[in-house]
């Protein structure tokens, strides 16, 4: 397994100061976290990670920004900061769309199998599992080796019936990005509540998030508070308006290591029930990856 270095970050930041499309679209994200870590610190702030594409690049734009505020970037590699306060809270596509949100994501899901409880069994990480999110299990994994920047504050939600290649693939990238992270089963509502309450998250002001215009809860600002019937904590949408050729164009570029899924046909990732390689990328040898999809907006043609 391949840890993340130094070199691999600096490509970010570079490729972030280029004007085409992407370069733009990463210098923007880059300066929406840079300027949510202004606001909140670095202890206010976590990622949520499920191994799928979009979390993943948002995880290595997340550590490109917390290896340049820790360590001495060169002055031409530095992003600009965005100021949040200047944001409008809430405004965007559709600035109702918590309560929708709300209904989606809290509905019940199954017990997902069990993870190990940690990855090193050092007392930073219990070795057994942590308080139930609606009495499914929660277990808590840190990496075993430091990166070039403090341990990423993390939380997986899971999905039910979750596929073992993105359980694998969570698991791997805890320590290939110096993880902190928290897993949680049961109903999205009740596992964000025992997050924020737990010790990992207890801080815990904002949570990054890796959706894009277009996903199922897409149609929301880049900057939206929860729900007030909802544990209260800022959602951020770095990618919010980057595109499926956007996503596989990073990935692809940077050379960033993903599920192993999405080379075998899949191309939005959920539950082993309802979740299928793309029709669309079909051959006659099998499935051609997900980058060789040619029309985005067909990116859940392998979802029920």
């Amino acid at each position: 397994m391949a840890y993340i270095t130094p070199a691999d970050l600096d490509k970010v930041l570079r490729r972030g100061k280029e004007g085409d499309d992407l370069g733009v679209k990463i210098a923007t994200a880059i300066s929406l976290i840079e300027g949510v870590l202004d606001n909140l610190g670095e202890s206010g702030v976590a990622l949520s990670f499920n191994g799928g594409k979009d979390c993943t690049v948002l995880l290595h734009l997340f550590a490109a920004v917390l290896y340049e505020r820790h360590n001495k970037v060169a002055a031409a590699l530095q992003p600009t900061h965005t100021d949040i306060s200047a944001l409008e809270h809430g405004a965007g596509p559709a600035r109702d769309s918590s309560a929708s949100a709300a209904v989606t994501l809290d509905a019940p899901i199954a017990s997902p199998p069990p993870l190990p409880p940690c990855v090193n069994g050092s007392s930073s990480s219990s070795s057994a599992p942590e308080a139930a999110a609606n009495g499914q299990p929660a277990t808590h994994h840190r990496a075993q080796q430091s990166a070039p920047y403090p341990f990423i504050r993390s939380v997986y939600f899971t999905s039910p019936n979750p596929f073992p290649e993105m359980e694998a693939f969570v698991i791997e990238s805890v320590n290939r990005y110096a993880l902190d992270l928290y897993r949680f089963g049961g109903g999205m509502k009740a596992a964000l509540s025992e997050y924020l309450s737990c010790l990992g998250g207890s801080e815990v002001r904002a949570i990054l998030l890796g959706t894009r215009q277009g996903d199922p809860n897409g149609k929301v600002a880049v900057l939206a508070p929860t729900d007030p019937s909802w544990p209260q904590v800022l959602r951020v949408h770095p990618v919010l308006d980057w595109t499926y050729d956007d996503i596989w164009s990073f990935l692809r570029e940077l050379d960033v290591e993903y599920c192993s899924l999405y080379d075998q046909g899949y191309t939005s990732l959920g539950s082993t029930t309802n979740t299928l390689p793309n029709p669309h990328l079909k051959t006659d040898a099998g499935y051609d990856p997900a980058w060789k999809l040619r029309d985005g907006t067909q990116e859940r043609a392998g979802r029920s």
